[in-house]
Formats: C-alpha cells, structure tokens, sequence
C-alpha cells in the first residue's frame, strides 16, 4: 500500500513538472498604449523593379594602329590617369626613317625646282629668239632675199625652241608632284608617329591592361583600358511588354547590393530603340548621381516608373510575420487588436502596397509589436 502511494505521488510530481509555464490569457479589462497608423488608399506610381550592370559612361580601349615592339608601358591597372597623359609608347624607328628620307626628297626637289623655274626661263627667251628669226627670215624670203631651206631652217628652229619651252614646263611639273608626294610623305609619317605614342583620352583610371613591354603591337590589338569612375550608368534589359511605360529623362531609384542597397538617384538617359531578339528585353541605360565606392561592373537594381494607379499602402513599422504568415494587427471597432493576414506588393517610400487584406481606412498598430496578442485591448 505504501509502495502504491508512493508511485501515485512521483507520477503526480513528474506531470506538474512536465507542464510548461503557461502563457497568461489577454488581460480583456486592462488597455495596452500601441501606437497606430491609418491604413491610406491613394494614387501611386507603379514602378517596375529590374536588375543591370554599372559601366562607365566614358570608357576608351585603346589599341596600337601602328606594328612595333611597345618599347614602354607607364601605368598599371587601377592606375589614375589624365586626359592627354602619355600612357605607352612604340618601337617607330622605321617609321621615323621613312619621314627621314621623305624630308631629304622634298628638298632635293626644291632645289631642283629653282634649277627648273632658270631652264624655263632660258626656254622662254629662246623661243622669242627663235620667232623674231623665223619672222624675219618669212619677209627676206618674200623679197626673194634667202632662200626656201633658209625659211625651213627658221621653222624648224622655232618648232624646237616650243619644245623646249614645253618640256622646260614639263619637267617642273615634275618636281612639283615629286615635292607634293614627298610633303605628303611627311605628313603621313608624321601621324604614324603619332600612333607611336598612346595618349589618355579621358580623364579616368586603368581598368585593364593587355600587353606588356617588348611585345609586339599590330593595327588592331587593344593595349589599356580606361574608364571614368566619375560618370557611372546603370545598364539594365526591360521586356518588350513593359518598354513602353519608360520614358528618357525620368527620375529612377537605383540601389547597389555591394553599397548594402544604399539608395542612388538616377535617370534614364538612353533608351536602346532595338530588342535583343534572344531575349525580347531593350536595353535601358541610367545616369548615376556621383556615388562614393561605386565602381563599374557592380550588380544593381533599378525602379522605373511605369504608370499611375490607385494602391492600398501599410507601412512597413505595422507588417508583422506570425508563424511565416504576412500580416498586421488591426484595431477593431471595439479597440481590441486582430491579426489580419495580408498579400503585399510593390515596395514604396517606408510603405508596401497591400493586394489583399486591407482595403484602406484601418487603423493598425506600429509600434511593439512582439508583445500583441489576439484580443487585447488597446488605446
């Protein structure tokens, strides 16, 4: 018997001790302080949320236009640059060689064209000679005073004297086309020289390097890349169902995830008029407001407008997660607290739009949230 009791009295112990703590029933006479907000229902801008790249607005990919060993490189990746800054150079002695001989042809050629313009001028004084002789012969030769071969004689001297003359022109022609060719020569050379030396475009940094000293440059092969961190885009795709709500030169709420989603300002600067046939998506491109940390190549996300339309909002303080179901706390007529599940939408300013649940005009508690319950009253 007293075995019996004593297992009667355990099992009573091991059940009171089993029992959790239980939770206090809501208090239905005493009203708990919960701060609240008016559900709105007004008209918003409906935006479209969609996803891209930051690039630079100014990027330059230099390339060699010129064959010859790069003889220098002077910067790095990541390496600031100025615009117009020397930033390589090639191997151009050839190049140089052939303005070279260029230059000594034009000379040469000036001096012979003074050698040229002094043979006209003979040519020319002969040819006078030679017609007076040939007219004064014609006349004697009427008068029977010399004669017919004499005449003949006259004439074939006047015709050499012409020909003369022209070939005198001729040939400085010639040199004039042989000095032209040579000053193009220099011109020509002077420019490859040019290519010789690669030169900043922008104002920027390195963000790639793709040679190395002593290798060889041809037309063509790309050296650097520079690009201006300064004035950044965000490049991002919009389906062809959606392109026509967007506008150049809207304003546009852009955050990066590698800047923790801080907030950006942006508009749309560029709207690419073709669809990439793979994707049916047009290219929309966003000027970016200066950024700090903000370098090309960062993922972003971008919102565009993308038409009015009358939305029910709750604010953010109010949405709640009870037990994975979305929902807020509504106060009631009779001023006691209702959990109301609700379907959101689109983010906005510190508010979500609300599909359902919520119509709009219901007051909902904001504030300690973690310690509402079921019924409560509150004031």
């Amino acid at each position: 018997m007293r075995r019996l009791l004593l297992y009667s009295l355990i099992f009573t112990l091991f059940i009171g001790c089993s029992k959790g703590p239980e939770r206090p029933p809501a208090q239905q006479g005493a009203a708990v302080e919960v701060p609240t907000a008016v559900v709105s229902a007004r008209e918003i801008t409906r935006t479209l949320q969609t996803v891209g790249t930051v690039e630079a607005r100014k990027e330059a990919t230099l390339s060699a236009k010129i064959m010859g060993a790069i003889t220098a490189i002077n910067v790095s990746e990541g390496s600031p640059v100025r615009k117009g800054e020397v930033l390589a150079t090639i191997d151009a002695a050839d190049i140089a060689a052939k303005r070279q001989q260029a230059v000594d042809a034009g000379a040469e050629g000036r001096a012979a064209l003074k050698e040229t313009d002094a043979a006209i001028a003979g040519a020319k004084a002969a040819l006078q000679n030679a017609r007076i002789n040939y007219g004064r012969f014609r006349n004697l030769y009427k008068e029977q005073a010399v004669t017919k071969k004499e005449l003949d004689d006259m004439s074939t001297q006047l015709r050499m004297a012409r020909a003369g003359e022209e070939q005198a022109i001729a040939k400085k022609k010639q040199v004039q086309a042989k000095i032209a060719q040579a000053d193009a020569a220099v011109k020509e050379t002077n420019v490859m020289l040019g290519y010789a030396v690669i030169r900043s475009p922008i104002n920027g940094a390195v963000s790639a390097k793709m040679a190395n000293v002593g290798e060889m440059a041809a037309p063509g092969r790309p050296l650097l890349t520079i690009v201006d961190n300064n004035t950044l885009r965000l490049a991002c795709s919009v389906k062809e169902n959606d392109i026509a709500g967007v506008y150049k030169g809207e304003s546009v709420k852009v955050t990066v995830d590698a800047l923790g989603g801080r907030k950006i300002e942006g508009r749309v600067s560029e709207i690419v008029p073709a669809a990439d046939p793979s994707t049916r998506s047009f290219t929309v491109k966003i000027d970016l407001s200066k950024t700090a940390e903000l370098r090309p190549g960062m993922f972003g996300r971008a919102w565009l407008p993308s038409g009015k339309a009358r939305a029910v909002l709750v604010p953010d303080a109010a949405l709640v997660d009870k037990e994975g179901m979305e929902g807020v706390w509504v106060v009631t007529p009779g001023n006691t607290l209702s959990f109301r599940a609700v379907r959101l939408g689109a983010e906005a300013e510190g508010e979500r739009e609300v599909l359902a649940g919520l119509s709009g005009g219901e007051r909902v508690a904001v504030g300690n949230l973690d310690s509402l319950q079921e019924g409560i009253k509150v004031r």
